[in-house]
């Protein structure tokens, strides 16, 4: 009986004495490419990732190997009792975000964005500050630092751990939720492969900006999150990182100057923008595919019930819609964006010149925090416009056009089309699928926006008019493109009928724009043309 039961403790005993060995070791290798010293270090802390995934993964009884692994690490460099006490510190930091992860009902595949920014929020907001704060007021108590350096050691413990579990959770994660699917030949060739693309862009034909590194490196790891799966971006991710760091470490590639705190930054935000970006976009791509998925299903169902044909266009439509949607995301994105890179430069320029303060270094978290809960809303806008809703509901008409308008209005920006939109009354209320009609008319805008285009127009312009007549919401929809040709201009709402290119059209647009708006009580959609362009004619039944 006694050999039964621990028989029963070996799994738990032997994975708390991996994650010892793992937590030790990964401790270790990053202590010793540190610039610092050997208690607090800016550069990736493995040890954290490692820790945090296998409680997610395994449980809290993990904290064992925690604590043993960072009583290890301690062991020598400080008292024992401030090494006892820092291991308490990061295994209650693991119980913790046990606690949290569940409690906020995030999934450990990351399968949605909301997993994904849970994880990254749970990390930068809440488990690090937390583990800094009270780390750096044991070292003072001990000590081992002063008061003036407080604010640096913060910064460096708090960054230097958040890189650990960025860049290594969400893979581990992702690795054994995926396990069953991914092969280890796979994985060997794609450490290969990216090894040899950071030795060449690195070494060989070195590239010194990190945004030019970036456009480098981070379109082949999105494509191979699109082609193999997001569980393998990450794993590439990783494999970029250890060569770069063990390059950095031998003196060579491209993060090698005289500034040493400045080299790590630009390491860390190079390493942190590729995490970020594939995570988002990634989990998109997956999104994308579960629709895809669901859609086929939803298909061979309607199929058995004689639909098959108007839910086939549907399925294409939505899917040329979310190419629509990932297109105006990249454009919402693309000011962050520039503004992370700017305030990276910034932190580097204040490290080069020993002017960073721990005001200065609450300002980049601040702001940084800022810009990512800023895209973390971009997506948030983005699906709750889009989503299908199956009920109908009263709906402000005009409410729907701005909000279409405020998420749309960069796309056609970068074409050098001019939008206005006119109302007569401020408050037109319809009943009908509010978040369906807004697909219907960013149909049509498209289709504006295709046809302005394709013309040699010095002012291109759409202009919108919504009013009321007669128990009607009219609304209008014109354009300067030339007009439609007569002899096709009765056609343009049939199935698969396109004026477009062959490669170019698909005939969908307008015509699930036409059903959509039929599905609205007394709703007609129709397309004339004016001195300037087409003009299309949206009607709906006015709701008081």
């Amino acid at each position: 009986m006694r050999a039964f039961a621990s028989f029963k403790w070996f799994p738990y005993i032997s994975k708390v004495t991996l994650l010892t060995l793992l937590y030790y070791l990964s401790g270790e290798i990053s202590f010793s490419i540190s610039s610092e010293n050997s208690i607090v270090t800016i550069v990736i802390f493995a040890s954290e990732g490692f820790a945090l995934a296998s409680v997610l993964l395994f449980g809290k009884r993990m904290w064992l190997g925690i604590f043993i692994g960072q009583l290890l690490l301690t062991y020598g460099s400080m008292p024992f009792l401030a090494g006892v006490t820092i291991a308490i510190i990061n295994s209650l930091e693991a119980i913790l975000a046990v606690m949290l992860f569940d409690y906020f009902k995030l999934n450990r595949n990351l399968s949605t964005t909301r997993d994904v920014f849970g994880l990254i929020y749970l990390i930068v907001l809440v488990l690090q500050p937390l583990s800094a704060l009270l780390g750096n007021a044991v070292l003072m108590a001990f000590s081992m630092m002063d008061l003036s350096d407080f604010g640096e050691s913060f910064f460096s413990w708090w960054f230097g751990n958040m890189m650990g579990q960025v860049l290594l959770v969400p893979t581990l994660l992702l690795l054994y939720e995926h396990r069953k699917k991914v092969k280890i030949v796979e994985l060997i060739f794609i450490a290969l492969f990216f090894t040899l693309v950071s030795y060449l862009f690195q070494i060989v034909i070195p590239i010194h900006n990190v945004s030019l590194l970036l456009s480098v490196t981070l379109p082949l790891i999105i494509y191979l999150s699109s082609r193999k799966g997001i569980e393998y971006a990450t794993f590439s991710i990783v494999v970029i990182t250890t060569v770069t760091l063990y390059l950095t470490h031998l003196n060579m590639g491209i993060f090698t100057t005289e500034n040493k705190i400045g080299n790590i930054i630009n390491l860390n935000f190079y390493f942190l923008s590729q995490v970020l970006l594939l995570l988002i976009i990634g989990t998109l791509f997956e999104e994308k595919k579960r629709r895809e998925v669901t859609l086929k299903k939803l298909v061979d169902i309607e199929v058995k019930k004689n639909q098959d044909h108007t839910l086939m266009m549907l399925q294409q439509s939505r899917l040329a819609q979310m190419g629509q949607v990932l297109n105006m995301i990249a454009h919402q994105w693309r000011q962050p964006l520039n503004h992370l890179l700017i305030t990276n430069d910034i932190l580097v320029y204040k490290y080069e010149r020993g002017k960073m303060t721990i005001q200065e270094m609450e300002k980049f978290e601040e702001e940084t925090t800022s810009i990512i809960k800023q895209m973390s809303r971009t997506i948030d806008d983005f699906r709750d416009f889009f989503k299908p809703k199956k009920q109908k509901e009263r709906f402000l008409f005009n409410d729907v056009i701005e909000r279409l308008l405020l998420i749309t209005k960069p796309i056609f920006r970068a074409s050098e089309i001019s939008i206005s939109f006119n109302e007569e009354e401020r408050e037109l209320y319809s009943d009908g699928y509010p978040n369906e009609l807004a697909q219907a008319i960013l149909n049509i805008l498209y289709n504006a926006k295709d046809a302005l285009s394709e013309k040699s127009i010095d002012e291109k312009s759409i202009s919108i008019h919504l009013k009321s007549r007669e128990g009607k919401n009219i609304l209008e929809i014109s354009d300067n493109a030339g007009g439609i040709p007569e002899d096709v201009l009765e056609n343009i709402f049939e199935l698969y009928f396109s004026t477009k290119e062959k490669d170019n059209g698909t005939g969908l647009g307008l015509y699930m724009s036409k059903l959509i708006v039929e599905k609205h009580k007394g709703g007609e959609l129709f397309a004339s043309n004016n001195d300037k362009g087409a003009t299309f004619t949206l009607i709906l039944a006015k709701s008081e």
